[in-house]
């Protein structure tokens, strides 16, 4: 019985125990305490909705290895993925018999969209200036002729709309010259496009 009593006794030390770590209770008061106050008073002063938006971030952050950056840089790289598909899709419908003149236009804008907005998304850090009108002011200003590329951007929406809202001009013509101008614009905008994310460390391209 006595063998017993101290086999039981025993049972209650650790073997593995370390003096200078401390307890479980501890530390987690340690950790509460290792907690910048900056980080405290934001959360404190924070609306429900700006807590909740911390939460997302801190659940965003946690599906990545690379946190939220490495997800803008995939998704920045996946909108120019979206673009070169907008791109492709209209040289089909210039290839088509009959060719499809107003809908390539349409194609070839919203590629030409899409990897500028995948650009301002970039070097802005956030989807902010996504509107058709506002997006072109935004291409930054080291981007290779930044200017005459807000000029063309702003000339292919107008295209853009003429050929999904307008029934005039009906001279096929008309819409063939814009469609084959665009065909040509876009790709070479797409890839200067690549190249700048690329050389701005975008990574998934």
């Amino acid at each position: 019985m006595l063998v017993a009593g101290i086999r039981r006794r025993s049972t209650r030390f650790d073997l593995n125990y370390d003096p200078a770590v401390p307890p479980p209770r501890r530390q987690k008061k340690q950790q509460l305490a290792a907690v910048p106050e900056a980080a405290l008073l934001r959360v404190s002063k924070g609306t429900k909705k700006t807590v909740d938006l911390f939460l997302e971030g801190v659940y965003l952050a946690g599906t990545s290895a690379g946190g939220l950056e490495d997800l803008r840089h995939r998704a920045c790289a996946d909108r120019l993925r979206l673009a070169e598909q907008f791109v492709s899709s209209g040289r089909r419908l210039l290839r088509a018999r009959p060719a499809q003149y107003r809908d390539a236009i349409s194609r070839n804008y919203y590629g030409m969209y899409h990897a500028t907005r995948a650009v301002v998304f970039y070097r802005y850090g956030g989807d902010d200036h996504e509107s058709h009108q506002a997006l072109p002011g935004q291409i930054p200003k080291d981007f290779p002729d930044a200017a005459q590329w807000t000029n063309t951007l702003k000339d292919a929406r107008a295209h853009r709309n003429a050929a999904d809202y307008d029934p005039y001009p009906t001279d096929v013509q008309y819409w063939r010259g814009v469609a084959q101008g665009l065909a040509v614009e876009a790709p070479t905008l797409l890839a200067l496009v690549r190249q700048y994310l690329a050389a701005k460390g975008c990574n998934h391209l």
